[in-house]
Formats: structure tokens, C-alpha cells, sequence
């Protein structure tokens, strides 16, 4: 060779889809239970670990919302609780807020999701995955909040487990709902909008700081049509190994038209922006393809240079800033079936970049 030792990271990361994976963590591979969706967390709490409720919705007036119930352990093994709420309108932002809850007014079931932190909640109702109610008090963040509630009209997913796994560490995440219909009301300013649309919701957890072994990932979904479209790109670190897991996740109804990840997706980054915080080159667009010789997918998805929200991330590095960033996607998706039949659509979405390594820290002389 040329002489020099390349030293290979003696774990590798990789996204569990094996059969003994599937059994150990007590994981039905084809039917999602709704135990998924409840408090995964488990005591004595580890440092770094996490674990949040997501949810996004589209709506037919223009306006936008984010909306994300956390928790947080930290290295004394405490807990603590904030509300992510973001608002915006035809991409204007409106509001970025993260509200504060206190330690003591948390109560999270294990059985199914119901997280209520203080006046704020974010649960199931009937404690399934069909129907979920979701509530921001507009009176703990300044005249902003939601009242909204959660239909799913697509089956609940996950690539394999949905455990990004480095011997134990993980990254986890199951979407319970990858589409749907919502209803409700806005608060925006003190003033209740009321408001229908389509909606998403999916969870996250794990064990130890993301940053530990992860390095970002790209993610989007949109209703394009009758069609709804989930994809993502979730990348290790070089520490453990540096692997890329793409993913594409695309249904028409209750019809599941792809469900591919690892080596089965190609995820291309395109056009980069200057950060508007960090001035890093950061990715507002990619494109994910699939061919599995009974059909062809590209689904693009173009961030048109519009950050309509960016905040820091919660980071354990000592080098490095992380940065959360968020484009209105245009969504563009074509289907092509061996028999010839197309599909071509395109519609809003949305795309975040989740970037580890945002900025690096400037060290004292």
C-alpha cells in the first residue's frame, strides 16, 4: 500500500433490520403497535438521552405548523420538558418559540401516546394510532398556540425497527403517522384561526446524545396529490463508521407503493445555500431514486432557498455547534410502473437539515 495505517472504527453504525434485532426488541416487522408511540425511555435515566412527539400540518389557507413535545436528560440523569411550536404563513415565518415546562407537571403513558406537560399535550385518542389530539396553550407563549386533532389516513411506518444502532447507542424513530387529515385552530396573536389541512406525526427517542453517533440527516414528507411521500437520510459519524441509511417511503391510500431503504434508495443532494446563522454551504435540496424493477422512483425535494426556520440544537460537542434548519419544500415525485404507467405530481412539503457538525466552536487563544 503507501504505507499508512488506516484505522477502522471498531463498531459500525448501522440501521437493525435483522430478524434477531426484530425479536429482541419485541418488534411485530409488519404490524405496528401502539405501545410504539408511548414513553420509551426507560429508569434509571441516562445521561444525554431524549425523547420527543413530532407533529407538522399543512393547511388549506396558507398556514404552516411544527409542533414537538420534548424531554431531555441531563448528566445528572434529571429530566426536563420544553414545547417546540413554529408557525408560519405562504413561508413567512410567524413564530419560532420554545416554552418551558416544568419537571413536575409531566405525565407520559408507556401503553400509548399520551404526553401532557403542564397545560400542553400531545396524546392519542382511544389509545390507538388512528386519531390524536394536540394542544398548545396559547396563554404559555404569548398568544400562540394549537388546537388541533390528527386523522391517519396512511398505515403507520418504520424502516426495519427504526433503531439506528451503535452497539447498544441508538438513534430511534417510528412514524406513526406518515399522513393525514387535521382540524382545529391556530392561535396567532391571541386570534383563533380555524384551520384544516394535512398532517404527520412520528416520534424519536434514544439512549445518548444524537451527536454521539450521528453526524446529521436530511428528512421531508409532503401530500402530493393522493400521494404521500416520507423520506429521509440519516448519516452516521466517521467514528462509527460513517454509513449513510437513505430511506423513501411513498403510498397512494392505503396502497404502498415503495418502502425502501439502505442500498434500495440513492438520496442526491443539489443546491446549497449559505447558512443564514453559520455561513456553512447547507443542503435545500435533494432527490431520492429507487428502482426495483417492477417500478422507478425520483422524489425531489427543492427547499427553494427559504429558511423559514433555523435554530441551534441541543449539541454535547465540545468542538462543534449543531444546527436545525427548515425549508418549504416544492415536491415533485414520478412514479414509473413496468407496465408504463407514470404517476408525475408535485405539490408543497416541507425539509429539514439536521447538521451536527453546523459551525465549529471558536476556542479560546
Amino acid at each position: 500500500m503507501n504505507g499508512r495505517n488506516i484505522v477502522m472504527p471498531t463498531k459500525q453504525g448501522r440501521l437493525l433490520d435483522d430478524d434477531a434485532s426484530f425479536a429482541e426488541l419485541k418488534i411485530d416487522r409488519d404490524v405496528p403497535q401502539t405501545w410504539e408511540d408511548g414513553f420509551r425511555l426507560s429508569k434509571p435515566f441516562q445521561s444525554g438521552a431524549y425523547e420527543w412527539w413530532y407533529a407538522d400540518a399543512h393547511f388549506s389557507n396558507g398556514y404552516f405548523c411544527i409542533v414537538a413535545h420534548n424531554i431531555e436528560i441531563n448528566a445528572d440523569g434529571e429530566i426536563s420538558a420544553f414545547i417546540r411550536l413554529d408557525i408560519a404563513k405562504d413561508g413567512k415565518k410567524l413564530s419560532e418559540q420554545k416554552i418551558s415546562v416544568n419537571s413536575n407537571e409531566l405525565q407520559i403513558a408507556d401503553t400509548h401516546c399520551d404526553a401532557r406537560m403542564g397545560p400542553h399535550f400531545f396524546r392519542s385518542e382511544g389509545g390507538s394510532l388512528d386519531r390524536y389530539h394536540i394542544f398548545v396553550d396559547p396563554d404559555s407563549a404569548g398568544g400562540f398556540g394549537i388546537d388541533i386533532t390528527l386523522e391517519r389516513t396512511i398505515p403507520s411506518y418504520r424502516p426495519g425497527t427504526g433503531r439506528w444502532d451503535v452497539d447498544g447507542r441508538h438513534f430511534s424513530w417510528f412514524c406513526a403517522v406518515p399522513g393525514g387529515r387535521v382540524t382545529g385552530r391556530l392561535f396567532v396573536d391571541g386570534a383563533a384561526i380555524e384551520v384544516e389541512g394535512n398532517g404527520y406525526h412520528d416520534h424519536n427517542w434514544g439512549n445518548v446524545a444524537m451527536d454521539h453517533i450521528l453526524s446529521g440527516w436530511l428528512w421531508g414528507r409532503a401530500q402530493v396529490g393522493e400521494t404521500t411521500i416520507v423520506a429521509a437520510s440519516v448519516r452516521f459519524t466517521n467514528e462509527v463508521g460513517g454509513r449513510e441509511t437513505p430511506l423513501l417511503y411513498v403510498t397512494q391510500g392505503n396502497l404502498i407503493l415503495v418502502d425502501a431503504f439502505n442500498d434500495a434508495v440513492t438520496c442526491l443532494e443539489g443546491v446549497k445555500i449559505t447558512h443564514p446563522d453559520t455561513g456553512k454551504p447547507t443542503s435545500s435540496d435533494c432527490i431520492y431514486l429507487v428502482d426495483n424493477g417492477d417500478l422507478t422512483a425520483s422524489v425531489r425535494f427543492d427547499g427553494q432557498r427559504t429558511v423559514i426556520a433555523s435554530y441551534q440544537f441541543e449539541s454535547s460537542s465540545e468542538d462543534w455547534e449543531a444546527w436545525y434548519t427548515r425549508f418549504p419544500a416544492k415536491v415533485s415525485v414520478e412514479l414509473g410502473k413496468s407496465d408504463g404507467a407514470t404517476i408525475r405530481a408535485a405539490d408543497a412539503g416541507v425539509l429539514e437539515n439536521m447538521d451536527f457538525l453546523g459551525r465549529a466552536i471558536a476556542k479560546a487563544p
